[in-house]
């Protein structure tokens, strides 16, 4: 990946930084080629007549000539005393452009429970001199009625002669997703709605073809009995995209599962294929819904983005960082990296456009082929005093309640596996919630999250997500093993001994601690000591177990 580049900073802030109102920019960009692009976003807008007015303002786009380098920028469609605008997305005709706009009818809006953003109508913009004019390009979509109108967020593609748009509305009890059909990009029909999982709601599609395939990757919310619940689930477990596949070009739909190996916690996954077959994700690792606003939202909300990359025919590879910048505000929008979007300018690389901090819209290049190191530690152990390593391995004791630790830097933050030999030869009395007594600790920083495992003699021990104290997952002898763990990427972890799968799981807490790897014992305030040797650790990126056969 390359050093991100600002496009637009342009935010409404107060005298002391933070954001006067709360606006997702969601940006969009096309490649004209590898060095002319085009990047549009959302303007928000702090509106005195509806002073909770989201999602929602003026267009605003920005061309370069020079890979991103430098921009001249510009209103593509402005808002106005009747009307607003929710999205855009641009799509590239052999070197005609266009600009599917989601229009608000201010009136509208204000009919409902909250100003939203919704509903929204479908309308169009096209460039023929590669963005520098726009002019408006009537269109028909035969969408019926509902309180989100056409919402999309999603890449058209070009499938069997004709386009695609994906797009998600309010369906029977649900948001639902399916495509809209066109051959000449003014008449769009719309094929069958894809029913949800059990229990989900769907929106934010995203469409890619293979052969005659479509595949549809969406966002997916949890629906519980109340906000609280659904809050509670968000904080605690993994969660993932619900896909499906359509054969007639999205007039018939399979039924919609969830895929475990696409986290979406709720906010967009941008999702593409590249023309060598290969399949291209980026997610953010922890986003919501969550009730209220910083700082009662989690940390680390909608903070990180990683991507992973899949070749036909082949398992995921690692999901591994993308972007997690400073954070500009405390309050609204805390470090957020979100929103991601691409188009493919050459083979195997992308330009990527994302959000920062509802204030920044950057934009890089990804370029597929880079591959990831074998070993994730190489570098030498920092040792507390209490702890020595030498050619038989690590020695840690600790006589007091102050632990004593050895920790090597991650050269790389992504999916990680760690692997170790190690046995307790003395053994402490842990506490739960504070954490003393531990008699041999494994911690795992990725800089988005944080595995936490301790052996003792009653067993395995770890901090779940959402959690801040330890609990047992597996009981076993305390003896000599060699044990590991994989982690995937929603955070679940899978626990080994002497390489037989143990069959415990759970979910690893989210953190922000710098990369690296540590061992450590702790004794007690009491004088119970506490000591472990550990000949040897790995930590490698995780690999699918069939990479293994």
């Amino acid at each position: 990946m390359s050093e991100p580049i600002v496009v637009d900073s342009t935010a409404e802030r107060d005298g002391s930084g933070e954001l006067r109102h709360e606006g997702n920019r969601v940006p969009d960009i096309v490649t004209l080629d590898a060095r002319r692009w085009i990047v549009a976003w959302r303007a928000g807008l702090r509106d005195a007549r509806d002073p909770t007015a989201t999602d929602q303002g003026s267009i605003r786009y920005a061309r370069s000539s020079d890979s991103g380098r430098t921009w001249t920028k510009g209103t593509l469609a402005p808002a106005t005393a009747t009307h607003r605008f929710h999205y855009c997305v641009l799509l590239n005709d052999d070197g005609v452009l266009y600009a599917l706009l989601g229009r608000i009818t201010i009136a509208e809006d204000r009919q409902g429970d909250d100003v939203d953003g919704f509903p929204t109508r479908l309308t169009m913009k096209r460039s023929t001199d590669r963005g520098e004019t726009w002019s408006d390009f009537p269109i028909t979509v035969d969408v019926p009625g509902n309180n989100r109108g056409v919402v999309v967020a999603g890449k058209p593609v070009k499938h069997r002669g004709g386009w695609l748009i994906p797009y998600w509305r309010q369906g029977a009890g649900a948001s639902q997703a399916g495509v809209l059909r066109s051959s000449d990009l003014r008449i769009w029909t719309s094929g069958a709605l894809a029913t949800n999982p059990p229990g989900i709601g769907v929106e934010e599609p995203q469409i890619v073809t293979d052969g005659d395939t479509l595949l549809m990757v969406t966002r997916a919310l949890v629906r519980t009995a109340s906000p609280e619940n659904r809050d509670a689930h968000y904080r605690t477990h993994a969660t993932y995209s619900a896909t499906t596949t359509s054969t007639d070009g999205g007039l018939t739909w399979a039924p919609m599962t969830l895929d475990p190996e696409l986290p979406n916690y709720y906010v967009k996954t941008f999702y593409a294929r590249a023309t060598d077959g290969r399949h291209l994700a980026i997610y953010n690792t922890l986003a919501g819904p969550f009730a209220g606003s910083a700082p009662s939202r989690p940390d680390r909300y909608r903070e990180v983005l990683h991507y992973k990359v899949r070749t036909p025919g082949e398992p995921w590879r690692p999901g591994r960082l993308f972007a997690d910048g400073p954070r500009l505000t405390q309050g609204a929008a805390r470090g957020w990296d979100v929103y991601p979007s691409g188009d493919e300018f050459a083979p195997g690389k992308f330009a990527i456009v994302w959000e920062h901090n509802q204030i920044n819209i950057k934009v890089a290049t990804l370029d597929l082929n880079d591959d990831l190191p074998a070993d994730l530690a190489p570098g030498p152990w920092t040792l507390d005093p209490g702890a020595r390593h030498d050619e038989t391995g690590l020695h840690l004791r600790s006589t007091t309640a102050t632990p004593v630790r050895a920790t090597a830097p991650l050269i790389a933050l992504c999916d990680f596996t760690v692997e170790f030999h190690g046995r307790v030869l003395d053994d402490s009395a842990l506490d739960p919630r504070t954490g003393q007594g531990v008699s041999l600790g494994t911690k795992i920083c990725n800089g988005a999250r944080r595995l936490m495992l301790t052996i003792q003699r009653g067993g395995i021990w770890t901090i779940r997500k959402g959690s801040t104290t330890w609990e047992r997952v597996h009981s076993t002898p305390l003896a000599e093993a060699t044990w590991k763990v994989t982690t995937d990427s929603a955070g679940l972890a899978r626990l080994f001994r002497d390489n037989a799968d143990t069959g415990v799981t759970w979910i690893i807490q989210d953190s922000g601690e710098k990369p690296s790897v540590t061992h450590w014992v702790a004794g007690t305030s009491g004088g119970n000591a506490a000591e472990a040797h550990i000949s040897w650790t790995k930590v490698t990126p995780t690999r699918d177990p069939s990479d293994d056969a």
